[in-house]
Parts: structure tokens; C-alpha cells; sequence
């Protein structure tokens, strides 16, 4: 299919708009994942507290892999 130059312009910027979506996620996942360790290395922080940031660490590291394991099929990265 071909596209004009104009629709491969809205195409890239889409793209690229995407990309700065994910990269901002990614961004977020990983300041939230460092606050998660913080609490679970805290000894003074309650066994709750720190039971909810072990499970909030184990979910932010299956989606970071989910998120490399999709970039990884897709070509993106290295």
C-alpha cells in the first residue's frame, strides 16, 4: 500500500508518540519499582507495608519483562 508523504508524516508521528508513551510507562515502573525496594528494605516499616511492597516489586518486574520480552519480538533494542 502506498501512503503520501503527508499520511508517512502522521504515520511517524504517531510512532514516535508511542514511543515517548512507553518510554514515560517504562520511566514510571521503575521510580515506583525503587520506592517499592526502599519500603522492603526498611526494617521499621510494618510487616504489611512491606509484604505490599514485595508484591508491588514482583509486579513491576513481570511487567518491565513483559514490556522487554514485546520490544525484544518486535525488534526494538539491543
Amino acid at each position: 500500500m502506498d501512503f503520501t508523504p503527508l499520511e508517512e508524516a502522521v504515520l511517524n508521528a504517531q510512532d514516535i508518540a508511542a514511543g515517548f508513551a512507553a518510554m514515560a510507562l517504562i520511566k514510571e515502573l521503575v521510580d515506583k519499582g525503587e520506592e517499592a525496594d526502599a519500603i522492603l528494605k526498611d526494617r521499621s516499616a510494618t510487616k504489611k507495608n512491606r509484604l505490599t511492597a514485595l508484591a508491588d516489586c514482583r509486579h513491576i518486574n513481570s511487567t518491565l519483562n513483559l514490556i522487554a520480552m514485546q520490544r525484544s519480538l518486535l525488534g526494538i533494542g539491543g
